[in-house]
């Protein structure tokens, strides 16, 4: 952050850059399975129905977010939720969205 900038500033702009990590179905559906527990790249694109190689992207812009963190095992990488806030969070953000189309799931 630039000097002068208010910690109030710095934290919306935190946000946003969380809301951008999260701007994607696919990325959100990738959360919603890391919320179950750690899990390979392999293990996530075969939960998702996505390619390996757009799940791996997906799981960088999450990083890059700070939504997620990750370890090598062996030739693996394995993924899991850097926050353990993150799963009630998607959860107000599901209630909030079945509230505005009127579904439950």
């Amino acid at each position: 952050m630039t000097t002068g900038t208010s910690p109030k500033k710095q934290l919306f702009t935190h946000f946003a850059q969380i809301a951008k990590a999260m701007a994607s179905p696919n990325r959100l559906e990738l959360l919603e399975a890391l919320a179950q527990g750690e899990r390979s790249v392999e293990k996530l694109a075969n939960a998702t129905a996505m390619p390996i190689a757009n799940t791996s992207h997906h799981l960088q812009v999450l990083r890059e977010g700070g939504l997620v963190r990750s370890r090598k095992e062996g030739q693996q990488v394995i993924y899991r939720l850097s926050d353990n806030e993150i799963p009630q969070m998607l959860g107000c953000l599901r209630r909030v969205g079945e509230r505005h189309l009127g579904i439950a799931f």
